[in-house]
């Protein structure tokens, strides 16, 4: 090869780098500009919108699900959460239990790995506190197979927005929702238009003479009493149902069924549920709720008073009951009351 020849080797070589240099950074603002989106949620549902949005753009020939975990009794089961189209289903899937295969993965006897094969395509499981919670599944719809190292770097962003969002929202001891969550979720659910069959309902809980609890065993048993009462909450009520610790020895339920009735027994199978539970050191321990239906036309501080007086109703009529505000008020037992803008601050 002579001179001229090696030059224009060369100079060939040197244009085919340039070319496949910007094939690969000509999407890099996009790229940058999908990050910024999806580290600018703060709530779950968008943030996962906004991972699939990202996923979609960057491997256009694949199909992308979001599935979410939840473990029963240290059993995972699992059900879609956001499809392909970024769409959540308008009645939530029934829980399932994952074939052969994914249960090794949740169940994490496979050799763990980033990415991990299956029948259909690839899943990038998703942790918290070493534990799965998500699951993405790709389905390559063409030949050429997805960027494995672009895909775990997404996840890995989304996992770990995923556990800061947990933390923030979560009440230190007990570990359900806090304050702030039940604020932000409580207007959303208020404010948006329902397309389900099931109806939203406001529970607030309250436990009986818990003073009596922290002055005659301590603050120590006190906390303890809050924690075990949180853990039977989650293992009683619903996936789909919102647990908050609300403040103190009071908690919130955002809850949704069928009609009142419904509501209204669910809630009073919980109060006979931890009535037969014993406490360490406590004994039996009691709670008293009251609940109101989530009317769109009012406000969420008028939602949260009317559920606080039916509350006040079952603790000053015997306590370890349920009542509903629109049924005490039928009887003319509690009326409607104004709540100015100063008396309750929640947002």
């Amino acid at each position: 090869m002579d001179r001229s020849q090696a030059a224009n080797a060369i100079l060939m070589e040197m244009s085919n780098s340039a070319s496949d240099f910007m094939s690969t950074y000509s999407s890099l603002p996009d790229i940058l500009d999908n990050l910024v989106e999806l580290t600018a949620q703060r709530e779950r549902q968008r943030l996962e919108i906004s991972l699939l949005t990202t996923l979609r753009e960057l491997l256009p020939e694949c199909t992308v699900a979001l599935y979410s975990c939840r473990w029963i009794d240290g059993h995972p089961w699992w059900r879609i959460q956001l499809d392909a189209l970024n769409e959540y289903p308008q009645q939530p899937q029934p829980w399932t239990l994952p074939n052969s295969k994914m249960l090794r993965i949740l169940l994490q006897q496979e050799e763990r790995q980033a990415v991990y094969a299956t029948e259909t395509g690839l899943c990038v499981p998703l942790f918290q506190a070493n534990q799965i919670v998500a699951v993405l599944m790709i389905t390559p719809q063409g030949k050429q197979a997805p960027d494995s190292k672009l895909l775990i770097a997404l996840a890995r962003i989304h996992e770990n927005f995923l556990n800061l969002l947990h933390v923030s929202d979560s009440d230190t001891l007990t570990g359900l929702n806090n304050r702030r969550k039940f604020d932000a979720q409580l207007y959303s659910m208020v404010a948006r238009q329902q397309h389900s069959q099931l109806l939203p309902f406001l529970a607030l809980l309250d436990i009986d003479h818990f003073k009596q609890v922290n002055d005659g065993y301590g603050h120590i048993i006190g906390d303890e009493v809050l924690l075990m009462l949180a853990q039977r909450m989650q293992r009683f009520f619903g996936e789909d149902d919102g647990l908050y610790r609300y403040g103190g020895e009071e908690f919130a339920i955002l809850l949704q069924a069928v009609s009142a009735d419904k509501a209204q027994a669910v809630l009073e199978g919980f109060c006979q549920y931890i009535s037969n539970q014993p406490f360490p050191q406590v004994g039996r321990v009691t709670v008293s709720i009251g609940f109101t239906r989530l009317d769109p036309s009012q406000a969420p501080s008028s939602l949260i008073n009317r559920a606080d007086k039916a509350l006040y109703f079952s603790k000053s009529n015997g306590r370890n009951q349920v009542n509903q505000f629109e049924t005490l008020q039928q009887q003319g037992v509690v009326s409607e009351a104004e709540v100015s803008s100063g008396d309750i601050d929640l947002f």
